[in-house]
């Protein structure tokens, strides 16, 4: 999975909880020779918990609750649905001719699967290393394109209380009002004075830093 851990790693600097995602390709590179159907069921696991993520970053309206829902090609073709909206260059027809192929993977992890589904032992069907090898690779590649093109898009993100650390503890010791978070209670209560707040503040710093 080399492909795909290098470009998570450039995208780590923009999106800090996505290194989460390198412990389910350790999963998948552990298991390609010993536990085939752990690898496929982890390539599975893999494009399904990365597509849910790119839909959250480009998509405000996501829906936790809808996505968790969603079976796993429904979930992988709206994420590319919704890249392609904002990179135009994304081959979208190509990305899901691809996915159908992703399909009978997904076919295969749910007869196969050795954790999400359990099975008795023994197991009626298995499969082995040279096709869990051609998952993993299919997998590498069709995510690492689908990352790049990710990355080559300006993501607009809603504001968040818990992204400007620094600053609400600048605004409450400005504003003390005892044992009370005035920062959380503007944000809360009044989002457009927050922002406003936070801008100047910005700004203010960033005169600071040209000055010194």
């Amino acid at each position: 999975m080399k492909h795909t851990k290098e470009i998570l790693q450039v995208l780590e600097s923009r999106y800090t909880n996505i290194d989460y995602y390198q412990t389910i390709i350790q999963k998948i590179e552990e298991n390609v020779e010993s536990h085939p159907d752990i690898c496929i069921e982890s390539c599975k696991a893999l494009l399904e918990g990365l597509s849910k993520f790119i839909w959250k970053q480009i998509d405000l309206s996501y829906d936790a609750l809808v996505a968790d829902k969603m079976d796993f090609h429904p979930v992988v073709r709206q994420a590319m649905t919704k890249l392609a909206d904002f990179n135009e260059d994304i081959e979208l027809d190509f990305v899901n001719k691809v996915n159908k192929l992703i399909v009978s993977i997904g076919e295969v992890r749910n007869k196969r699967g050795d954790i999400s589904h359990g099975k008795l032992s023994p197991k009626e069907y298995f499969s082995d290393s040279q096709f869990s090898q051609l998952v993993m690779n299919i997998t590498d590649n069709m995510l690492y394109y689908v990352l790049h093109s990710f990355s080559k898009v300006s993501v607009i993100k809603e504001l968040e209380y818990e992204d400007s650390t620094e600053f609400n503890e600048w605004l409450d010791n400005e504003n003390p009002i005892g044992n009370l978070s005035y920062s959380k209670a503007l944000f809360d209560q009044d989002k457009v004075a927050y922002e406003q707040e936070l801008e100047n503040y910005l700004d203010a710093k960033e005169t600071v830093s040209e000055n010194v």
